[in-house]
């Protein structure tokens, strides 16, 4: 009789290529470190190969290993997708599903949503994570993450996605700027001013330059002495732009949630249109989890 390995074994392996660490990945899969090393041993003893280098003094895999790792994580894959088919089965939207949002959407998008979503699907079991696009597609590929929330224009080629809806922008000034009696603003009223910006890895970033069509701003911003300055959250931005550090553009679905409330900020429009992402979801082409993200895109689409 063949012996196979078991998926806690490979739920094993794929937690500690993701920690890269045995302590951590023990906490996280809630064993014992010697626990879990136990199963990394009998898994290499089943497949009667080495998984882990355990030679080298920082954690790494072996060249097998690494291959190895991939079939894992498709099988766990699989596995999570047919628990999806059978709780589909009793009641829609129901079970638990892991969303990714990106941080520039999850703080103003899902206070608002969730209420609503949990006294609707009772039995949804929601797990959140908050990171970069980058990231939450890679956690999607790899399947720790079922769909996430995330802003276009981006690279989604690889994955199947449902629009939300549109998401404006609106120019946000110190309340005594000179361009806030202007009832418009326009694109090239602010290619020499200090733009303020998240940091570089936030896609909203690109999405802003492109509303103002930086790509020949930076060349006029270095001639005129103008800076982008960078910040780490939108709500820094907004008491950056109130102490008048500069100006930039805000989300509509930001400034929805009484952001810039009580703050001293003018918010106008872009004369250009339209100034705007689009908000989508995205999951892995022919997951089992397709027509519960499809009911819960539907539910979040409500509130863009």
């Amino acid at each position: 009789m063949t012996i196979r390995p078991t998926l806690r074994q490979l739920q094993y392996l794929c937690t500690l290529a993701e920690k890269k660490s045995f302590r951590e990945a023990a906490k996280a899969c809630l064993v014992s470190q010697s626990t879990l090393s136990a199963g990394i041993r009998q898994l290499e003893d089943i497949l009667q190969v080495t998984v882990v280098d355990r030679e080298s003094d920082r954690f790494r895999l072996t060249v097998l290993g690494g291959e190895i790792l991939e079939r894992a994580q498709g099988l766990l894959r699989d596995t999570d997708d047919l628990m999806a088919v059978a709780q589909r089965h009793n009641s829609p939207l129901a079970g638990r599903l892991r969303l990714g949002v990106i941080p520039s959407i999850g703080p103003f998008l899902l206070p608002r949503a969730l209420p609503g979503l949990r006294k609707g699907f009772p039995e949804l079991k929601l797990y959140l994570r908050e990171a970069l696009s980058r990231q939450l597609l890679e956690d999607v590929r790899a399947g720790r993450l079922d769909a996430a929330v995330l802003a276009l224009p981006y690279p989604i080629d690889d994955f199947s996605s449902q629009s939300l809806g549109y998401d404006g922008f609106r120019v946000a000034l110190p309340q005594d700027h000179p361009l806030a009696a202007h009832e418009t603003v326009s694109s090239a009223a602010l290619q020499d001013e200090a733009l303020i910006l998240l940091e570089d890895g936030h896609c909203i970033r690109d999405h802003i330059l492109s509303c103002l069509d930086l790509s020949n701003a930076a060349r006029r911003s270095r001639e005129s002495g103008a800076e982008h300055i960078e910040a780490t959250s939108l709500i820094t931005i907004v008491q950056m732009v109130a102490n008048g550090l500069g100006v930039t553009l805000l989300p509509e679905i930001a400034l929805q949630t009484g952001l810039v409330d009580g703050l001293d900020i003018a918010i106008r429009p872009l004369a250009e249109q339209p100034a705007e992402r689009e908000l989508a979801i995205v999951w892995r082409k022919k997951s089992a989890f397709e027509p519960n993200i499809r009911l819960l895109a539907a539910h979040l689409a409500g509130f863009v």
